[in-house]
């Protein structure tokens, strides 16, 4: 369990940092904003990997349900990046993207 929290507390911080490089603004409604939409966002794509992965027994770093969890996520981001920053749908994708590509990046070294 202690494992899971922090990768949530990393995941939140390091998608706050690539929304304040995108949009260079109000620091802590960011933050907050990364907390929601990964409180939401996160424990999904933990069951949903978990699920997929012990199901399936797989053993490598890097498989289909891996990606296809983060297509899912990378989706379910869109809306509320959108919605909640009052941004175009286009930015909210490029910022959801970024974000989702940095983290799943990073969650190989970690």
């Amino acid at each position: 369990m202690q494992t899971y929290f922090t990768a949530l507390f990393l995941t939140m911080a390091v998608e706050f940092g690539v929304y304040y490089l995108f949009l260079r603004c109000k620091p802590l409604k960011l933050l907050l904003y990364s907390v929601i939409i990964n409180g939401l966002t996160h424990p999904l794509a933990f069951y949903l990997y978990s699920e997929l992965y012990f199901k399936h027994d797989l053993n490598n770093n890097f498989n289909i349900y891996f990606l296809i969890t983060e297509i899912i996520v990378f989706l379910a981001e869109i809306y509320p990046v959108k919605l909640l920053i009052n941004i175009s749908l286009k930015k909210a994708a490029l910022i959801a993207f970024s974000a989702n590509l940095v983290t799943a990046g990073l969650s190989f070294l970690f």
